[in-house]
C-alpha cells in the first residue's frame, strides 16, 4: 500500500506568512484542489510547482477545510517547523472555542468579585464598573478574542481597558486602530479610570501614532506599550505595523470595526485580514457591525477568528445571528435605562422650480436604471450621480445646478432661473424655523445633513443663532483652538449664544458626546447608510442623560407628488430594512423600535399632485405652453 501524500506546512517569521510544500510527488489530485482553494482565499498568493506561499490566515483556512479529508483523499498535513506547529495548535484551540460558542455561552472564568478585586489591585480605582460592563467583561475574558457590539455610550473603551488589564501578560502591548474621532476617548480613559500610582506602569497614557514610517517605528520601539493609530495611516505603513505585530506580544483592538467591512476589496481590510493571526489577542468594537447588510460582518469575523470559516458561512447565506452565536457582547439602551427618544416625521412640500427639476432628474435616473437592467455596459457612476442629485434636490436644489452644468445635462433655462429665484428650499427654511423655535425655548439643537455645501448654507441662514459646524475639512486639534473640531464642540457646550451645531454624520457621527448640551436632533436629509443615522442619534441619546430629559428626533422629508416617487421615502424604507437585519443579529429591542417608527411613519407623498401636474409644470417653466388670452388658459 502506497504511503499517503505529505504536504508540509511552514511558517516564515521573517516574511510573516506561510508555505504549503508538496513533499512527496504524486499523481493525486489533492495538490491541484488545494492550489485552487488557495488562489480564491487571498490576493497574496504565490504558487510554484510544489510550493504555495500565502498569508498565514489563508493557510489556516486550508487546514480547516482539508484536514477532515486527509483519510478519504489519502494525504497528510505535516507541521514543517516549530513556529507552524505552535500556531496550528493555537488555531485548533480557538476553532474549538468558536464551534462551542455557537451552541452555548462560554463559562465565566472570573466572578464579579474577582474582577473587581483584580482591577483594584491593577490600579483601576477611579471608576466603578456598571453591572452590565462587568457582565460583558466576564463573557469577553472567557473568549480568546471578542466582539463588543454595545451601543455608543455604554463604555466600550472603559471595558476594553479593563479587559486588557485582566488578560495581559508581562511585556504585552495594546494597539488600538480606529478613526480619528475615537482618539479623544482613548486619550481620556486612562485618567478617568486609573490611579496615577498604579503598579506595573498601568497608568501609562495612550500614545497617538503619527508622522513618517521611521518616526512611528521609533515610537513603537521606544519602550511604550499603549498606542492608538487611525485606519488610513495604517495602510500607509503596512510593513511597520506588521513587523511590530510579529515581534511584540500585542493585543490588537479595532475601534469602529465596521470600517473594515469591505474586506479584501479595500486596502485596510486586506491588510488587517493578512495580519490577523499575529496579535496575541484581537477585539473588535462597533455599535453597528452590520450597517448595510450581512456581508458587512463577514470580514470582521474573519479578522477576529482567522481560518475558522465564519465569514464563509455568511457568504453562503447562513443567518449572521446563527454564525455569530455567543462570540459577542451587546449592551442595549434598555440595559442603560435610557428612555426611548421621541421621533417626529415632518413633511414639507416642494417649490415649483424644485418640483420641476426633481421630475427631470428622476426621469434621468430611471433612464440610467433601465440601462443598468437591460444593457451589459452601463454608466454606473452616472446612475449613482442621479441618486445623489435626487438626495440633493430633496434638501437643497441649488446644489444640483452645479453638477448638472458639469455633466451638460440639458435643462431649460426657465427651470434653472426658477430654482435660483426660489433660493433655499422649503425644507431648509422649515429646518431653520424649527431650530429658531427650539432656541426660543432655550433648547440647543443639532442639525444633520450629508452635504458640506448645505452645512455652509445653513450656517448663513442661521447666523442669528451663532452656529458652529463639523464636517470633513474641519481639522482635529486642541479644545482651546476655536477653529478645530474639538474647539467647536467646546463652544457649543459652553457658549450660551451658540444655539446650533450643524454637522455631517460621516464626519461627526462618531466619538463625540453632545447629550449634555442638546436634546434635539434635526435631520435635514439622511443617506442610505444606517451607521450614519444610528451613530448620529447616539450623540445626544446616551448614558449620562439627566432623569426626566426627553430626546427628540426631528426627521424632515420632502413631499413628492403621487406617482413621481420620493427619495426620502426610499431612504426611510431601506433604513428600516437594514435596521431589521441588525436587530435580528443583535436581538436589540431599541433597534426594533427605531425600525418600527420608520415603518409606521406616513409616506411623504403629496396625494393632491400627480405626474401629469408635474409634466404640465415642467412645460410651463420651459415656455412650451401657449397662453390663450380669451380663455385665460
Amino acid at each position: 500500500m502506497a504511503a499517503p501524500v505529505l504536504i508540509g506546512i511552514f511558517y516564515d517569521a521573517d516574511r510573516v506568512d506561510g508555505r504549503l510544500v508538496l513533499e512527496t510527488p504524486s499523481a493525486s489530485p489533492i495538490w491541484n484542489r488545494i492550489r485552487q482553494s488557495a488562489a480564491a482565499l487571498t490576493s497574496n498568493y504565490s504558487p510554484g510547482a510544489d510550493t504555495i506561499r500565502l498569508d498565514w490566515p489563508a493557510i489556516l483556512s486550508i487546514i480547516r477545510e482539508y484536514s477532515r479529508l486527509q483519510k478519504s483523499l489519502d494525504f497528510r498535513f505535516r507541521a514543517g517547523n516549530d513556529e507552524a506547529r505552535e500556531r496550528i495548535a493555537r488555531f485548533t484551540q480557538q476553532y474549538q472555542q468558536v464551534r462551542a460558542a455557537a451552541r452555548e455561552a462560554p463559562q465565566a472564568l472570573l466572578s464579579t468579585e474577582e474582577i473587581e478585586t483584580r482591577l483594584i489591585k491593577a490600579g483601576f480605582t477611579k471608576r466603578k464598573l456598571k453591572d452590565f460592563q462587568v457582565r460583558d467583561l466576564q463573557r469577553l475574558i472567557a473568549l480568546s478574542n471578542g466582539a463588543n457590539f454595545s451601543v455608543p455610550g455604554a463604555g466600550k473603551t472603559t471595558v476594553t481597558l479593563a479587559l486588557d488589564l485582566l488578560t495581559r501578560k508581562p511585556g504585552q502591548h495594546l494597539l488600538v486602530i480606529g478613526p480619528k474621532a475615537s482618539f479623544p476617548a482613548w486619550r481620556e480613559v486612562v485618567d478617568e479610570c486609573m490611579s496615577p500610582d498604579a503598579p506595573n506602569n498601568n497608568a501609562e497614557q495612550f500614545t497617538i501614532l503619527g508622522g513618517s514610517a521611521d518616526q512611528i517605528r521609533r515610537v513603537l520601539q521606544g519602550g511604550g506599550t499603549r498606542f492608538v493609530i487611525n485606519y488610513d495611516l495604517v495602510i500607509q505603513i503596512p510593513s511597520v505595523i506588521s513587523e511590530y505585530l510579529a515581534t511584540q506580544p500585542v493585543h490588537l483592538v479595532l475601534d469602529e470595526s465596521h470600517r473594515m467591512k469591505a474586506g479584501l476589496a479595500s486596502m485596510r481590510g486586506a491588510f488587517l485580514l493578512g495580519v490577523a493571526d499575529l496579535p496575541v489577542r484581537r477585539d473588535i468594537l462597533s455599535g453597528t457591525p452590520m450597517p448595510q447588510g450581512p456581508n458587512d460582518i463577514q470580514s470582521q469575523l474573519d479578522f477576529l477568528w482567522p481560518g475558522s470559516g465564519l465569514g464563509g458561512q455568511i457568504a453562503r447565506g447562513d443567518p449572521p445571528r446563527t454564525v455569530l452565536g455567543n462570540l459577542y457582547v451587546r449592551t442595549t439602551k434598555q440595559d442603560l435605562g435610557l428612555p426611548d427618544p421621541i421621533r417626529h416625521f415632518e413633511h414639507v412640500g416642494m417649490a415649483d422650480g424644485q418640483m420641476a427639476l426633481y421630475g427631470i432628474v428622476k426621469n434621468e435616473f430611471l433612464r440610467q436604471a433601465s440601462m443598468l437592467r437591460f444593457e451589459s455596459r452601463v454608466d454606473v457612476p452616472a446612475a449613482r450621480r442621479s441618486i445623489m442629485r435626487l438626495l440633493q434636490l430633496s434638501a437643497n436644489p441649488t446644489l444640483v445646478l452645479r453638477s448638472i452644468m458639469d455633466d451638460a445635462l440639458e435643462i431649460n433655462s426657465g427651470i434653472l432661473d426658477k430654482v435660483i429665484a426660489e433660493g433655499p428650499s422649503t425644507k431648509m427654511r422649515a429646518v431653520a424655523d424649527k431650530a429658531r423655535a427650539l432656541a426660543k425655548e432655550g433648547r440647543k439643537s443639532v442639525i444633520w445633513t450629508i452635504f458640506t455645501d448645505t452645512i455652509q448654507q445653513m450656517e448663513g441662514m442661521l447666523a442669528d443663532l451663532n452656529p458652529v459646524s463639523l464636517y470633513g475639512a474641519v481639522p482635529s486639534g486642541e479644545p482651546t483652538d476655536p477653529s478645530t473640531r474639538e474647539g467647536r464642540i467646546v463652544r457649543f457646550h459652553v457658549d450660551p449664544k451658540c444655539q446650533v451645531l450643524i454637522a455631517n454624520p460621516a464626519a461627526a457621527g462618531e466619538g463625540i458626546s453632545l447629550h449634555h448640551a442638546a436634546h434635539d436632533a434635526i435631520y435635514l436629509d439622511r443617506s442610505y447608510v444606517s451607521t450614519h443615522y444610528l451613530q448620529s442619534i447616539d450623540r445626544i441619546h446616551r448614558l449620562g442623560l439627566k432623569e426626566g430629559v426627553e430626546t427628540h428626533i426631528w426627521i424632515y422629508q420632502t413631499l413628492a407628488p403621487a406617482g413621481l416617487g420620493c427619495i426620502d421615502h426610499s431612504v426611510s424604507r431601506r433604513l428600516a430594512q437594514k435596521l431589521r437585519a441588525l436587530q435580528q443579529l443583535l436581538n436589540d429591542p431599541d433597534l426594533h423600535k427605531i425600525a418600527l417608527d420608520e415603518e409606521k411613519a406616513e409616506d411623504p407623498i403629496a396625494w393632491d399632485i400627480d405626474p401629469e401636474d408635474v409634466r404640465d409644470l415642467i412645460e410651463e417653466l420651459e415656455g412650451k405652453v401657449a397662453y390663450d388670452e380669451e380663455s385665460g388658459e
